[in-house]
């Protein structure tokens, strides 16, 4: 906790701070009241989930560009003005006149969010002081976990006093976030590709470099892939075994989202608490692997649980080891990467964590459809997310021989 007070003390990370948490905070509003605004002016079928699929698309489609302007033009201008222009957007939605001219600015919230995230990601080594990188990964975890508990159920109350009001107040509070990212560099960076030219393939190309210089962080990718499809494979596993198993009604599984979130939260203050002592014991690789693995074993006890209560205990329990694996991940890559490596290394690992959670939800049509049990397919998930880090773990830590 003396760390955190440290950090909080520093202008810099204490404006990038505040300014994630506002941001968050209206993003996930935002999430959870499109939804409704679509469902009551035009429906919750088909255009309910091209809604869903047009905020997702750009950050898989448009993830080299992002990379590219990011470096260009600096993570704190890119990602400051892209907030703030979102923020504009956001308030517009409700005055949208027809369900096509919707679709356009859901589509432009998802273009500018695609520099937003990476640009974020990249920021926080740039205003966290050395040393402190794993106390200050815990801390936004801290206001991502806030956000995201208490984010849609703001945005849903807020759409009760009318949806213009709410959206735009959502949107102010995403504008103005932008305003202290904006002012976290000096100036635009230099390009520094050849020629100055701008070459979308340049930060493949470069994304491809960093993995072969620094081959853990490939197996970082591998150990947040398998992650994100459990977090994919969750969510409807969640409300079938609330429903099938417990005997709950379909709202109830809210309490199974809420523990989650509440376990991940707890799991941000105890990183805050014990990260110093983790890393004394070993690398902040090792913490990420090690921590991945615990949580993963967690999520298996669900096959074991017959209440609701008991799976509520076992989802806050596997909340700790999950926030505290993300923040030694983060840790690692602000380590070993220069800052303009990480614009483009988080411009181009964003989409594959997209994809990763977009397979996750579709696997859960293999019990849909009968070709699993419920215990079997949870079963799978559960395997897909464990297992991967189990090599990586045996690699890191196999004693290698060393020249005489």
């Amino acid at each position: 906790m003396h760390d955190w007070i440290s950090l909080l003390a520093v202008p810099r990370f204490r404006a990038y701070w505040i300014a994630l948490l506002a941001e968050s905070l209206g993003s996930w509003c935002v999430l959870g009241a499109i939804p409704i605004l679509v469902a009551e002016r035009y429906g919750a079928g088909n255009e309910l989930v091209l809604s869903l699929a047009l905020r997702l698309a750009p950050k898989i489609l448009l993830a080299p560009v992002s990379g590219m302007v990011l470096r260009r033009f600096g993570a704190a201008h890119t990602a400051g003005s892209a907030m703030l222009a979102m923020g504009l957007l956001t308030a517009a939605l409700p005055w949208c006149p027809s369900f096509a001219i919707l679709q356009i600015a859901i589509f432009g919230i998802g273009v500018f969010d695609v520099f937003i995230n990476p640009g974020l990601l990249a920021l926080r080594g740039a205003v966290t002081p050395r040393g402190l990188e794993m106390a200050g990964n815990t801390l936004f975890s801290v206001a991502d976990r806030l956000a995201k508990i208490s984010g849609p159920v703001v945005g849903g109350l807020g759409v009760a006093a009318g949806f213009k009001p709410a959206f735009l107040a959502f949107g102010i509070a995403i504008a103005l976030s932008g305003l202290p990212v904006a002012r976290l560099d000096a100036g635009p960076a230099a390009d520094d590709t050849p020629h100055g030219r701008w070459r979308i393939l340049e930060p493949i190309r470069e994304f491809g470099q960093i993995l072969r210089q620094e081959p853990r962080l490939a197996g970082l990718l591998i150990c947040a892939v398998s992650y994100v499809v459990l977090m994919g494979g969750l969510r409807p596993f969640m409300f079938w075994a609330n429903r099938d198993w417990y005997g709950a009604s379909d709202a109830a599984w809210t309490g199974l989202l809420a523990a989650q979130g509440l376990g991940a939260l707890v799991g941000a203050l105890a990183a805050g608490m014990f990260s110093r002592p983790l890393l004394r014991a070993m690398s902040a690789y090792t913490v990420t692997l090690v921590t991945a693995l615990m949580e993963g074993a967690l999520h298996l006890v669900l096959l074991a649980t017959w209440t609701s209560s008991q799976a509520m205990i076992v989802l806050a329990l596997a909340g700790i080891p999950e926030v505290i694996s993300t923040a030694a991940w983060f840790t690692v890559v602000q380590e070993r990467l220069a800052p303009k490596q990480q614009t483009v290394f988080f411009a181009l690992s964003m989409p594959m964590w997209d994809c990763a959670f977009a397979v996750g939800i579709a696997s859960a049509a293999l019990h849909a459809n009968g070709m699993l049990s419920l215990p079997a397919y949870w079963l799978m998930i559960s395997l897909i997310s464990t297992l991967p880090n189990v090599p990586l773990l045996l690699w890191h830590l196999w004693p290698r021989q060393r020249p005489a």
